[in-house]
C-alpha cells in the first residue's frame, strides 16, 4: 500500500481582485514507503501548495487524501492532531520557521509537548538530545537560541524539530535553497542518511533540478497546477517528453559540481 495517495486533488484561491487561480488542479498520484519523491516546476506552479495539501496545512477544495491508508481530510482536528506527529515538513527559510525567542531545547521539544510523547521531561530532553546529536548539533547548542546559529544549523534545528516525533513521511519544501552550495551539500548527505536509518519517505518540493536528479528516485513536473510528465528522475530530466519539461530543462542553472562521493550519497 502506497504511504501516500492523491485523487484528484484541487485547491484554488483567489487574487486580491476576486479572480480564481488554480492552484492544485486535479492531481493524483501515489509514493511508496521508503521513495524520494522530487516535485519540480518554475515558482507559481503550486508545487509547495501541493506539499501543505499532502500534510492537510492547508485545505484542499475536493479530492481523496490517503496517507498511510488514512483519509486525512475525514480527520477531526483532534484526531489530526493526534497523527500529526507521523507526518512532518521541514520549511525552506530555517529562521523564519523557527520561534526566536525559544532556545533550541524548547523548539525541538515543543513537538513532543504537543503529541504528549516521551511521557515525561527527563524523557523528552534525552530525546530532544538524541535527535540533536542525529542531525550533527551537539549538546552545547541546547540553550541557544536561532539567531546565535548559522543558516546551516538553524536548518539542522528545523529538521530535528521535524524528526523528534519520529515520523514515517516528511515534506522537504526547498530545505536547502537559502543555503550555500557547500552547507547544501552536507544538509542534503545528513537527509540520506536519515532515510536509510530511520525508513522515511520523502517528499522533496525544488526548483532546483540538479538537487532532485540526485537526490530522487522520482520525479514530477508541475505546472498550472497540474503535472505535466512523471517518471524515473533520471528517464524524465535526461529525455523529458513534454515540451513544458524542455522547456524548464533549457531554463536551468548549470549542473551543480557535486563530487562522486556527494553523488553516491544523495542517490
Amino acid at each position: 500500500m502506497p504511504i501516500i495517495e492523491l485523487k484528484d486533488v484541487r485547491k484554488t484561491f483567489r487574487t486580491p481582485q476576486g479572480l480564481p487561480v488554480k492552484a492544485v488542479d486535479g492531481i493524483s498520484l501515489a509514493v511508496e514507503r521508503g521513495e524520494t519523491l522530487g516535485i519540480i516546476g518554475e515558482s507559481g506552479s503550486g508545487k509547495s501548495t501541493l506539499g501543505r495539501l499532502i500534510l492537510r496545512l492547508i485545505e484542499a477544495d475536493s479530492g481523496t487524501i490517503l496517507l498511510e491508508g488514512e483519509d486525512i481530510r475525514a480527520l477531526s482536528k483532534a484526531q489530526l492532531r493526534k497523527r500529526r506527529r507521523h507526518w512532518q515538513i521541514v520549511f525552506q527559510e530555517p529562521f523564519a520557521s523557527l520561534n526566536p525567542r525559544l532556545t533550541i531545547r524548547q523548539i525541538v521539544e515543543e513537538p513532543l509537548i504537543v503529541a504528549k510523547a516521551y511521557g515525561s521531561r527527563a524523557e523528552r530532553l534525552r530525546r530532544v538530545a538524541d535527535t540533536l546529536e542525529e542531525v550533527g548539533l551537539s549538546q552545547e547548542f541546547l540553550d541557544r537560541r536561532p539567531a546565535n546559529l548559522s543558516g546551516g544549523q538553524q536548518q539542522r534545528v528545523g529538521i530535528a524539530r521535524c524528526l523528534v516525533t519520529d515520523p514515517s513521511l516528511v515534506v522537504l519544501d526547498e530545505p536547502t535553497s537559502s543555503l550555500d552550495l557547500t552547507i547544501r551539500a552536507s544538509i542534503l548527505r545528513m537527509l540520506a542518511k536519515l532515510q536509510v536509518s530511520r525508513g522515511l519517505t520523502y517528499v522533496f518540493v525544488s526548483h532546483d533540478i540538479e538537487t532532485v536528479r540526485h537526490f530522487c528516485s522520482r520525479v514530477a513536473v508541475m505546472h498550472r497546477g497540474r503535472f505535466v510528465e512523471t517518471g524515473i528522475t533520471d528517464d524524465v530530466l535526461s529525455n523529458p517528453q513534454q515540451p513544458y519539461t524542455q522547456a524548464l530543462m533549457s531554463a536551468a542553472m548549470p549542473p551543480i559540481p557535486y563530487t562522486p562521493e556527494e553523488k553516491a550519497t544523495m542517490a
